[in-house]
C-alpha cells in the first residue's frame, strides 16, 4: 500500500462503525434504481459516469483494515471498476429486479478493504428501455452523498450532450475529517452528552408499528424485545404519499414556520401512542449536519442518528399546537446532534438496566425531500433498493422518487416483527390524520387520531 497516502478515518466514520458493530458489512450499502424515462445516449451516460465517480474526490475514497484491527483509508486514481452496459433486454422485469436486489446485498470486494466503495452499472431492461443502477458505502457517503452523486451525474450528462463546460470538481473530505475530531473531547461534545443523557433520566417507554399484546411488548417492562437474528431479513413497502397533499403540508408548514417533516412526524408518534397506551414515545431519526459548503460538498457520512423523545397531551393539545411543540424539540436536537447516538445509549442502558436484547424503540423515520436534479431533459424514476436485511424493525424513509411531486414512505420493515398489514394501516392513518389535521388544525390530537382510525 505503500503508493497510496494514508490517512485517518473521521470520527463519523468510526462512529458508524461503532454503531454497526458485526452486523454484515452489506447493511452500509445504499442502493438506489432510476429508471430512464428519457431517450439516451448509451455511450455518453456510461462517460458521464466515469467522469463522475472520478470528479467527485469521495467516491475515490478506500478504506484500509490493518492486522490490529483499526482502519485509514486512502484515495485510489485507478480507473473505475465495474461500469458497464449490462444488457438484460430479452430478460424479464423480474429478472432485472432479481439482479438489483443481488447487487444491493452484495458486500464490496475483499469484505470493504481495499476496494471501490461503489457500484454503477447502466441496464439495458425489457422493451429497451434503461435503469442506472447505483450503489454507495456508507463509510464514505450517506443518503445526501448518493443523492450528490446522482445531481453530478446529471450535470456531466447534460454537458455531454450539450457540448458545455463540466460541473466544477468535488472537494476532498480532508477538511471533513479535521473539523470532525476537533469537536471530538471538545466542551461542546461534553455539554452535548450531558444534554442527551437529560433527555433520559427518567425511563422511556417502548412502542411499536404492532399493538399492545404483540409479541414484543414485555409485560411490566417499559422496554421491548429487540429483533432476533431470524428478524433482520428485510421486505420494502412503498406507498404514495400524493403530490397534492405533500404541497398543502409545505404552504401550511411554511405559514406555520415549522418542518413539513412534523406533520409525518406527529402522526406517526401519535399512531405508536395509541399502539402502546402511553403518549411517552421515542423514535430514531437522523439529521444530515450541513450547514456550511464544506460539508455540502464533501460528500461522506455526516447524517447522525438520535433519539428523538416526545410526550404530548393529546386529549388537551391541538394540532396545531403539537407541530409547534414538536418544533422546539426538533430545533434542540439539531443543536445536539453531532454526538454519536451510542455515547449516550450506553449510559441509558446501563442507568436502566436493559438487557442487550431489548429495546425502546423500534422504528428510524427518514425525511429526505431533496432529490435535487437540475436542469437537463433527463427524466428518470428513483426508488430505493431493498438490501434484504435490516438492523433495525423498520426503517421508514419519506422521500420523493421523480419530479412529480408526489412523495413515497418506504417502509422497510424486519419480516417476522412487524405485521405488514399494521404497516398499511398506519399508512392510511397518517394520510388521514395528515389531511383532517390540516382541516381543522385547531382539533385535538386525540380528536383527529379518533377521526383517522376509523
Amino acid at each position: 500500500m505503500g503508493e497510496y497516502v494514508h490517512f485517518s478515518l473521521s470520527a463519523d466514520e468510526l462512529g458508524l462503525l461503532k454503531h454497526v458493530g458485526n452486523a454484515p458489512r452489506a447493511v452500509l450499502n445504499l442502493p438506489v434504481r432510476i429508471d430512464l424515462l428519457s431517450e439516451i445516449d448509451e455511450e455518453k451516460i456510461l462517460e458521464a459516469m466515469r467522469l463522475t465517480v472520478t470528479r467527485l474526490p469521495f467516491c475515490t475514497i478506500r478504506i484500509h483494515e490493518k492486522e490490529d484491527g483499526t482502519f485509514s483509508q486512502y484515495y485510489c486514481l485507478d480507473e473505475p471498476e465495474g461500469i458497464e452496459l449490462v444488457d438484460m433486454s430479452d430478460k424479464t422485469d423480474a429478472e432485472v429486479d432479481a439482479l438489483l436486489l443481488k447487487m444491493a446485498g452484495t458486500v464490496f470486494g475483499n469484505n470493504c478493504n481495499d476496494s471501490q466503495l461503489y457500484n454503477f452499472k447502466l441496464i439495458k431492461t425489457p422493451g429497451g428501455k434503461y435503469t442506472i443502477f447505483f450503489c454507495g458505502y456508507h463509510l464514505i457517503m450517506d443518503s445526501v452523498g448518493v443523492i450528490q452523486v446522482i445531481s453530478y451525474f446529471d450535470k456531466v450528462y447534460s454537458a455531454l450532450i450539450n457540448g458545455t463546460e463540466l460541473p466544477e470538481e468535488g472537494i476532498g473530505i480532508e477538511k471533513h475529517i479535521e473539523e470532525s475530531w476537533k469537536y471530538i473531547g471538545s466542551e461542546k461534545e461534553k455539554n452535548d452528552i450531558e444534554w442527551w443523557c437529560a433527555q433520559f433520566e427518567t425511563e422511556p417507554v417502548f412502542s411499536s408499528m404492532n399493538p399492545k399484546g404483540s409479541p414484543e411488548y414485555i409485560e411490566g417492562k417499559n422496554y421491548g424485545k429487540a429483533q432476533t437474528f431470524a428478524q433482520l431479513r428485510a421486505k420494502s413497502m412503498p406507498r404514495l404519499i400524493p403530490a397534492e397533499l405533500v404541497g398543502r403540508i409545505n404552504e401550511a408548514a411554511l405559514s406555520l414556520n415549522v418542518s413539513p417533516q412534523l406533520y409525518f412526524y406527529l402522526a406517526l408518534r401519535t399512531f405508536l401512542a395509541i399502539n402502546s397506551g402511553n403518549e411517552d414515545v421515542t423514535v430514531a431519526t437522523t439529521g444530515a449536519r450541513r450547514a456550511t459548503l464544506m460539508q455540502k460538498k464533501c460528500g461522506m457520512t455526516l447524517a447522525h442518528m438520535v433519539s428523538w423523545r416526545s410526550c404530548i397531551d393529546s386529549k388537551n393539545t391541538s394540532f396545531r399546537d403539537a407541530l409547534l411543540k414538536l418544533s422546539i424539540s426538533q430545533k434542540d436536537i439539531y443543536r445536539h446532534i453531532s454526538v454519536h447516538m451510542s455515547d449516550y445509549e450506553k449510559v441509558k442502558r446501563e442507568r436502566f438496566n436493559v438487557p442487550d436484547d431489548a429495546i425502546y424503540k423500534t422504528i428510524v423515520f427518514t425525511y429526505q425531500p431533496y432529490f435535487n436534479v437540475e436542469n437537463t431533459g433527463l427524466r428518470f424514476k428513483a426508488t430505493h433498493v431493498n438490501v434484504g436485511f435490516t438492523p433495525y424493525p423498520l426503517y421508514m424513509n419519506v422521500m420523493p422518487m421523480d419530479n412529480s411531486g408526489d412523495l413515497w414512505a418506504d417502509y422497510i420493515y424486519g419480516v417476522g416483527y412487524f405485521l405488514p398489514e399494521n404497516i398499511e394501516r398506519f399508512h392510511a392513518f397518517m394520510l388521514k390524520f395528515i389531511e383532517e389535521g390540516l382541516h381543522s388544525p385547531e382539533k385535538t390530537v386525540s380528536d383527529l387520531a379518533e377521526i383517522s382510525l376509523q
